[in-house]
């Protein structure tokens, strides 16, 4: 039979999130194509000044510095921490979500270079039509001079956001903490991940109309019965520990969190709806092996009675799932 081997992506529990605004989504074309954010104010381009702010004089005596430079701008105590977090706070391996005009699309990357000068005016690009051929977006050249490079990992409509991301868009300040919305972000970037020493797994259910409780009672009790029918370290611990957090307004999202060994039995009953074969899961550098030759196995052979009640249980997800139109995760497919 084939295998398949899944490396689960391990995200940092010290990870931050920032929310960062474009000037309106004018900005939006030009760092999305050039792989860039930029931050305003060029007249304090000395980085090694601000990153030396970090006493409560030093601020200060930058604040009165910004006061002479921008005498206009009103809020320059927030100007000054903007630009402290742009350059101080903000770090490689953070990520970044960026509004187009109306913010009609939500950018997601990764920061991947420390704050820096840009000294070129000039810009060049391809075009990009999904991103640039837009009658009511145009391309604006952004001539800011405090950038920090960015990987964009994604692109994800509004109409398809977590409505909690919702939120974000009314932030008025162009640099936003969003670590609060962790979550909400991770599983856009990963279906299957392991934070903060557990599994998370998010299914989306594609069914537009109203949840039938019965239909819902049986996935979870499925995923349950699932996981009980297998013998495993802690396994009590781990069915303890087991969490759902659902956001199910047809569409929505259903998360199972929980320890590698729970979430991996859980894992291999939906790789045997997505492909008929051997599956190893490498979770934080362990190794978990799930058999799906017809029946599912858990690391060793099971009596017939656990393997009967594993396939029930497991035809009873599949069925639930099915009638919730839920997608599985591709990483599994």
């Amino acid at each position: 039979m084939d295998s398949k081997t899944v490396v689960i992506p391990e995200v940092s529990d010290s990870r931050k999130y920032w929310f960062f605004r474009t000037e309106g989504g004018e900005f939006y074309p030009d760092f999305k194509i050039n792989n860039f954010i930029a931050l305003g104010w060029d007249e304090f381009d000395n980085l090694d000044e601000l990153r030396n702010s970090v006493s409560q004089e030093a601020v200060e005596t930058l604040k009165s510095k910004f006061k002479e430079k921008y005498e206009d701008e009103r809020r320059y105590g927030l100007a000054v921490n903007q630009m402290i977090t742009f350059v101080n706070t903000m770090q490689i391996g953070d990520i970044v979500l960026i509004p187009s005009k109306n913010g009609r699309d939500i950018a997601i990357g990764e920061i991947a270079s420390d704050a820096y000068i840009y000294m070129d005016s000039s810009t060049s690009f391809e075009f990009d039509e999904d991103i640039i051929l837009d009658e009511d977006q145009g391309y604006t050249s952004c001539t800011y001079k405090k950038r920090r490079d960015i990987k964009w990992l994604k692109v994800i409509k509004k109409n398809k956001l977590d409505p909690q991301l919702y939120k974000l868009l009314l932030a008025h300040n162009t640099i936003t903490d969003a670590s609060n919305y962790d979550m909400y972000i991770d599983r856009r970037l990963h279906a299957i991940y392991y934070k903060k020493g557990k599994v998370n797994v998010a299914l989306r259910v594609r069914q537009e109309k109203g949840i039938p409780t019965r239909t819902m009672s049986q996935l979870l009790s499925s995923t349950l019965g699932l996981i009980d029918a297998y013998e495993f370290n802690n396994k009590e611990l781990e069915i303890n520990d087991f969490e759902i957090k659902m956001m199910v307004e047809s569409p929505g999202v259903i998360q199972f969190i929980g320890y590698s060994a729970a979430a991996t039995v859980l894992l291999g009953g939906l790789a045997m709806f997505g492909f008929g074969a051997d599956v190893n899961f490498e979770i934080a550098g362990q190794k978990f092996d799930i058999h799906t030759g017809g029946a599912m196995h858990y690391l060793e052979e099971r009596n017939r009675h656990e393997e009967e009640m594993a396939r029930i249980q497991a035809q009873k997800l599949k069925s639930s799932m099915e009638d919730l139109q839920i997608e599985i995760p591709k990483e599994l497919k």
